[in-house]
């Protein structure tokens, strides 16, 4: 048997396989295997032909097909995990990277930092938990804070760009959300906003994406929100943003 795993991300299982039912639906050999993660889906592309040339030969034209319909959605075909594959993408491109974390407390700088080499592209990661510390650390006014609420997509890219002035990295990654299980009045838990900043190299652009996971499990949702901020950093490489 010969097999390869994809990695999929941004679409769910039920979506993944609907795109993917002209191949299903006739598939004998190869078959096509789908399974569900935190945030992600993996593909496992098999073959029994007789032969390990011909096993490899049919696997490797059935993921030409599979990236024919939902290519927008893989950021593996090597059963790479997504911190891997950015911090690889980073080196590539020689780009640096840094990141501003409020509701994940770090947890993009570690996944980030797991992975053998990252030093070489990874430079700050700052925890700004507090209001204060958002203000005190990178910058952001305390006014914005106050009128447009510590969750908001004016907070986040501010404290993209304190980062990004701070370490003077490409790019720089923040976030501030409601993780749960108890979000302010008015507001969801789930619901966060990864804001962006980049250097020179990049075009000094900026922004936010808003995410609403429309769920009360803080583990999945910090997770998720991980996730994430790894594709938006994944885009920004490949100039998707």
């Amino acid at each position: 048997m010969y097999y390869r795993v994809i990695r999929t991300i941004g679409i769910g299982e039920s979506d993944l396989e609907t795109k993917l039912l002209p191949i299903i639906d006739n598939q004998k050999d190869p078959t096509i295997a789908t399974y569900a993660k935190e945030g992600e889906c993996t593909l496992r592309v098999a073959s029994q032909r007789e032969t390990m040339t011909e096993a490899q030969l049919a696997v490797e034209n059935m993921i030409r097909e599979i990236d024919k319909l939902i290519g927008k959605y893989i950021y593996s075909y090597n059963d790479e995990e997504l911190a891997e594959v950015v911090v690889r993408k980073l080196r590539e491109n020689k780009l640096s990277l840094s990141s501003a974390e409020s509701c994940t407390g770090g947890m993009f700088a570690s996944c980030i930092t797991d992975v053998p080499g990252a030093s070489n592209v990874f430079s700050h990661g700052f925890v700004t938990y507090s209001e204060t510390a958002k203000a005190g650390v990178l910058g952001v006014d305390s006014k914005i804070i106050e009128e447009c609420s510590v969750v908001s997509s004016e907070v986040a890219v501010l404290m993209a760009k304190g980062a990004q002035k701070s370490s003077n990295s490409d790019i720089a990654i923040s976030i501030t959300g409601y993780a749960g299980p108890e979000a302010d009045e008015g507001r969801e838990n789930g619901n966060a906003f990864i804001g962006y900043a980049c250097g020179n190299k990049l075009g000094n652009k900026s922004g936010f994406i808003e995410i609403n996971t429309k769920r009360n499990d803080r583990k999945w949702n910090r997770n998720f929100f991980k996730l994430r901020m790894l594709l938006v950093v994944y885009n920004i490489i490949n100039d998707a943003i």
